[in-house]
């Protein structure tokens, strides 16, 4: 297990864009680094309390979030950058913890499933966010920031026999991830066939009796699972995030699904949604509330200003 999360911080580096339709999106902030270092001249704690409930933390979190996977990266010019063009802008403060329009939703946790076994790996990869975002301790109370949880599963021979013992692995990562969310936000990535949906949906109730009643449970979902199958709505969590991308021979279906209506027919799934930014075109219209944003490299190599009028016209 890797050691916990220690911020330091770099110097500023400030990203021009112009005539970018996403500023409204994005706010003003600057650099920091989440990795293994000492804290070097930490910004100023905000005096706010927690959430009293996981409603209103699930509600307090970004129309936009990125996921981060296991790799070192840099989300600043994603967050910062654009609003750092025009007249004065040098002169505009930090965005306050409450008015960021753009949050991270990053990988904590590493669950591998073999045979009869659990093995749990920590984060190990550094990533770079904004100064604004930590206290002297470390990052902020309703920082934007959701841990997960990421279950995986072996293959052939040595597939997991889905015990009792795997499943405490699992609920104990995930109690232990949301201790290290500032947001109270914590989700659970775990995809399984159609036979092993009683093994995630008694996980899920485990995780959520196990959770503290102030922290939100969110979930990624099959897309499929989201047209006509009825069973995530008995599921006790507060979000789901459908993943409308590497859907494979189900990919037209449920494309056509989402281009009819801008969201999947499920009721549980239509707040959120996942889509990736190497499987274009979106859908013409979508009406999910919160977009969680896939990328295939890291965000670090990954240019915003190409990306911001197709942000912007999800997100006016």
């Amino acid at each position: 297990m890797s050691t916990p999360y220690y911020p330091s911080q770099p110097a500023r580096r400030p990203l021009r864009l112009q005539h970018c339709l996403l500023c409204a999106l994005l706010l003003l902030g600057s650099t920091n680094l989440l990795a293994k270092t000492e804290l070097s001249k930490p910004a100023a704690a905000e005096a706010t309390p927690v959430f009293t409930s996981r409603q209103a933390a699930l509600s307090a979190l970004p129309p936009l979030m990125l996921w981060v996977g296991e790799r070192p990266d840099d989300v600043r010019t994603w967050i910062d950058g654009s609003a750092r063009q025009g007249k004065g802008a040098a002169d505009n403060p930090a965005p306050s913890i409450q008015d960021q329009r753009m949050g991270v939703a990053v990988l904590d946790t590493t669950v591998l499933l073999r045979d009869g076994g659990a093995s749990v790996r920590r984060r190990q990869q550094s990533l770079k966010l904004p100064p604004a975002w930590y206290a002297q301790s470390g990052l902020q109370k309703r920082a934007p920031v959701v841990t997960i949880v990421h279950i995986e599963m072996a293959r052939g021979a040595h597939r997991p026999a889905l015990n009792e013992r795997q499943k405490r692995t699992i609920v104990n990562a995930v109690v232990a991830a949301a201790t290290r969310s500032p947001s109270q936000v914590v989700q659970l990535d775990f995809e399984v066939m159609h036979s092993q949906k009683p093994f995630l949906a008694d996980v899920v109730k485990r995780s959520r009796d196990a959770l503290p009643a102030n922290v939100a449970l969110s979930i990624t979902a099959l897309a499929s699972w989201c047209v006509g199958d009825a069973w995530l709505a008995d599921l006790p969590v507060d979000e789901v995030v459908p993943t409308a991308f590497h859907m494979d021979g189900e990919a037209k279906r449920m494309r056509d699904v989402l281009d009819h209506d801008g969201r999947f027919p499920r009721p549980e799934c239509q707040p959120s949604i996942g889509l990736s930014l190497d499987e274009q075109p979106w859908p013409n219209k979508l009406r999910s509330q919160r977009l969680y944003l896939f990328n295939r490299n890291v965000w670090s190599g990954t240019p915003m200003a190409s990306w911001s009028v197709r942000l912007g016209a999800i997100f006016p």
